[in-house]
């Protein structure tokens, strides 16, 4: 069938973690299906072993927006000198950990400029506003948009804004619900991370949405759940060394949030990480 002149169709990507297998996956999707553009909600590195491919891919493609991610905002926090107090923090340890390995894979270059990503950006496709940020409009961390939050906390995503459409990831779970005044919010789930509490029921499978826009109209939603080779993935974290590499495998099989307190906490004494990360910040090698 003929595409009309005002028909958009977009992909919203978001939660690579640096798994290009996975991107690769919904890149060849998304060209199958004819997207006219893309947007990228953060957090397209850290804790995969292919940071590298997966920005210059998403590059490529030229997005429209591209917000930054809590795990991007580390950078930001290592250039400007301002991580500190972490020695008990086994999370802040792994993400000393694991910039220094996307450092590593990036260049100064592409790491500053994954640093000053925007916090929310404003568009508008197809004559529809939209508003694009990582968690929420104010901060790229915490819970508050996760699937079972309250009401109140997803009308708080567009109270001081005209937009129509809030887009965001970082709960890696697929989400579609509206605000009391019946705006949508959109989370497309995580390419590269998917994670549920049921077994298995999102294992190896890179989630990413397409939205279809016609006459200043959303009229399609389409949330897309694609197969990829774990084993592949699995592979070059091997090859690469990746840090923290049997959560992430584990992950990636299972479906299962591995990066817990506890998970970590052995990872790091197994591996003497608290000292590297020490180093690593003693060096300043940003």
């Amino acid at each position: 069938m003929k595409r009309g002149i005002a028909l958009v169709k977009v992909a919203v990507i978001a939660d690579v973690h640096g798994n290009y297998t996975a991107l690769q996956a919904v890149l060849a999707d998304a060209k199958k299906q004819q997207v006219d553009e893309y947007l990228v909600l953060g957090d397209i590195t850290n804790r995969g072993p292919a940071p590298r491919e997966c920005v210059a891919a998403l590059q490529a493609v030229k997005p429209l927006a591209w917000v930054i991610g809590n795990h991007e905002q580390v950078y930001q926090s290592l250039l400007n000198h301002s991580f500190i107090n972490f020695q008990n923090n086994d999370k802040a340890i792994m993400a000393v950990v694991t910039s220094a390995f996307d450092r590593q894979q990036l260049g100064s270059q592409t790491f500053r400029w994954l640093a000053e990503r925007p916090l929310c950006q404003t568009i508008k496709i197809g004559g529809v506003k939209l508003q694009v940020f990582h968690a929420t409009p104010q901060s790229c961390r915490g819970h508050l948009t996760v699937p079972t939050a309250p009401q109140a906390n997803f009308d708080a995503l567009l109270a001081n804004s005209t937009a129509q459409i809030a887009l965001y990831g970082h709960t890696h779970q697929k989400l579609l619900r509206q605000t009391t005044d019946g705006r949508y919010i959109i989370n497309p789930g995580s390419v590269g991370q998917s994670v549920s509490s049921q077994a298995n029921l999102a294992a190896a499978q890179a989630a990413y949405a397409i939205l279809t826009f016609e006459n200043k109209q959303l009229k399609d939603c389409n949330f897309k759940n694609l197969d990829y080779d774990p084993a592949a993935e699995t592979s070059l974290a091997e090859k690469r060394q990746l840090p923290f590499q049997r959560l992430y495998t584990f992950l990636l099989a299972t479906g299962t949030f591995t990066f817990t307190s506890a998970n970590v906490h052995k990872e790091n004494q197994a591996h003497d990480y608290p000292q590297l990360a020490e180093q690593l910040i003693e060096k300043d090698l940003w």
